[in-house]
């Protein structure tokens, strides 16, 4: 355990602002790769750690969020019988406010953004008779299995349906029971202490399992081919039920997603060769027929549960087992319990024993408090990566403003801005762009959050990493201003001197670059978008006036899957954020319109290498929500002979 006079080192770096800055593209050494993970477990484990100090974490400015990813994953899909869905909705306990929801169908063939596009045409011109026939709503119980890691660990087993919520228009999942073959976290309900009967296993063209508990039984035997290039992918239904999910007790987690989601395969198994078993006593209001999915690909969240708020009298250790009064100080004397090395069973025995000198609806919040704690732990000593969360205002509204790399200039803008093996990419923004193009766009935007609080305007374009698993466009972050400090990967190495003492504020602010020299931005429908950045250090100069026309005028659309999923990773040179997000990223409403000769649009920034006349505006239409790992795939970058 490293020594408590950390702990002001760490409380500077939670005000740290993961903002970035310049990059040049360079490969890493050994030694550089070393000094960068050295950063990163300081940096990011300590803001963890001072989150519990200062009790942000509890309190619900910082709520944790956890990396769960899961394979061997397939879904039982089974319709409710219409006239029992009021019988089903009681015999599994479902009560108000919940109410139980017919929805759309839960795969679509193809891309999910064209699959929309065209229900809505369907919609507007065709009478509401043939949209039923097509996308006819059911009630759904799903039995979601697979192989949990991270967080979470082992084979799991998840009864959910489709519920509504008074003020909520979105069918949202919930889980109504959970099985487990090992012990262990539940972000979704704390912990299982009970390992249940369950049995999964998958291998090419074969799925199965079985499970058996005191309520009932599951067995499942299927076969299936592997899907081509048109299969079945979770709807948009499907995915926006996903990112807030319930269960009984109040608990309720929002789940971020990526293209393992989106783009993932589904393999529909054989049903002529697919035998499905199921005793619950609920299973007596469902169709005789279920269907299996199967998924091509691991899926990776990360999750954050939603607790209860909890007044904070108190922060730092406290006596271990000490007396508590309230939560705050209840939470104080169990951050000592971990800081003294008590064993962690224990110390989560302390928080339940102690349960009774708190509101129940608070336990939940000292419990995943507590994990984050052993994660920020964990990042401290390089044995998890961090992971951090934030979203950006609706107001100022965020903007793209995308400049072409023509082609004869897409072999002097490789060499000059990205790493040796890195390639460009050709990007379609919205389904309307008549053809895809190599791009920079500047983005424009505010946000706050977890060390990521302020006005940015970031130039990123488009790359291909041969490195990756999966090698797909991704964004690559070539420049970023802002109107506080900026700290990454390579500003960090250029900033970094032998010796320094990373477990100092001193230490700390060295690695931080200053602010923009001038940074003004606003940006809504009525007054227009205005930008003005200058770094004279780097002879950045933007002026941006632009006048957005009436939004009837404008192009409603939305973003293409790919550029969304270009987001899984995010790079600065060699080093990438893995990114995670929701419907307000991937189905966003994006509002699209050319520039006129009347507006100023002045940026010297990639001069020589872009377009002057930009392509059309694209304005986001709302906030969006993110979580990310910060340099995520350190670990996995290759090292320079």
């Amino acid at each position: 355990m490293r020594d408590l006079t950390l702990k002001a080192a760490l409380l500077t770096v939670g005000a740290l602002s993961l903002l970035f800055t310049h990059l040049h593209a360079a490969a890493i050494s050994a030694e550089e790769k070393q000094i960068l993970t050295e950063i990163r477990s300081n940096v990011f484990g300590g803001s963890r750690l001072a989150a519990a100090f200062e009790q942000s974490t509890i309190s619900g400015a910082e709520p944790p969020v956890f990396p769960l990813e899961v394979e061997q994953r397939g879904l039982i899909v089974w319709e409710i019988q219409e006239k029992y869905a009021e019988s089903f909705a009681q015999e599994i306990g479902l009560t108000p406010p919940f109410k139980l929801a017919s929805v759309h169908p839960l795969t679509v063939k193809g891309d999910q953004v064209l699959a929309a596009i065209l229900k809505e045409n369907i919609d507007k011109r065709a009478p509401s008779q043939l949209l039923d026939l097509l996308y006819p709503k059911h009630f759904y119980v799903i039995a979601d299995i697979g192989n949990t890691s991270r967080a979470e660990n082992g084979a799991k087993l998840e009864f959910k349906t489709f519920v509504t919520l008074p003020g909520d228009n979105t069918p949202r999942l919930y889980r109504f029971s959970s099985y487990k073959a090992q012990p262990g976290v539940e972000l979704l309900q704390l912990s299982t202490n009970i390992p249940s009967s369950l049995m999964l296993e998958h291998e090419s063209g074969s799925w199965r399992g079985s499970l058996y508990t005191a309520e009932g039984s599951l067995e499942w035997s299927t076969t299936y081919r592997p899907s081509g290039q048109h299969r079945l992918r979770l709807s948009e239904t499907f995915l926006d039920a996903t990112e807030l999910q319930f269960a009984p007790g109040g608990a309720v987690a929002r789940y971020f997603y990526d293209g393992s989601s989106v783009s993932g395969g589904l393999s529909l198994a054989n049903p002529k060769r697919s035998l499905i078993g199921n005793t619950f006593s609920w299973s007596k209001y469902l169709k005789p027929a279920a269907s299996a999915l199967v998924t091509d690909t691991k899926t990776e969240f990360l999750v954050q549960p939603v607790t209860a708020p909890v007044v904070v009298t108190q922060g730092g250790p406290g006596a271990c087992n000490g007396p508590a009064t309230n939560s705050s100080q209840l939470f104080s004397n169990l951050v000592g319990c971990v800081l003294g090395g008590i064993d962690p069973q224990l110390v989560f025995a302390l928080l339940f024993q102690n349960a009774g000198v708190i509101p129940p609806q608070e336990i939940p919040t000292l419990y995943f408090g507590l994990l984050d704690l052993y994660q920020g732990l964990n990042i401290l000593q390089g044995q998890e990566r961090p992971k951090l969360f934030f979203s950006l205002r609706e107001n100022p509204q965020t903007i793209f403003i995308n400049f072409e790399i023509p082609p004869h200039k897409v072999k002097a803008f490789e060499a000059e801005f990205l790493p040796e093996s890195f390639k460009l990419a050709r990007m379609r923004f919205y389904p309307e762009q008549h053809r895809p193009v190599y791009a920079v766009s500047l983005n424009i935007y505010e946000s706050v959050g977890q060390n990521i609080s302020g006005y940015r305007a970031e130039w990123s374009t488009y790359v291909i990493n041969p490195a990756e698993e999966d090698p797909r466009p991704r964004f690559s972050v070539l420049e970023a201003q802002t109107n506080i400090g900026g700290f990454d990967a390579v500003g960090a190495l250029e900033r970094y001197t032998p010796g320094l003492d990373l477990s100092t504020p001193a230490g700390l602010q060295q690695l931080i670059e200053p602010p923009s020299d001038l940074f003004s931005y606003s940006a809504d429908l009525a007054s227009g978008i205005q930008l003005d950045v200058l770094d004279m250090a780097e002879g950045i100069e933007v002026e941006v006036s632009i006048d957005t026309p009436p939004v009837s005028e404008m192009l409603r659309t939305a973003p293409t899957t790919t550029w969304m999923e270009a987001n899984d990773f995010v790079y600065w040179g060699e080093v990438a954020d893995i990114l995670k997000y929701d419907s307000r990223v991937m189905f966003a409403e994006l509002l699209v319109f050319e520039a006129t000769s009347q507006d100023i649009i002045r940026d010297t920034t990639f001069e020589g290498y872009v377009s002057d006349k930009p392509l059309p505006i694209i304005i986001w239409n709302g906030p969006q929500a993110i979580a990310l790992e910060p340099w995520g795939n350190l670990d996995s970058i290759a090292i320079e002979d």
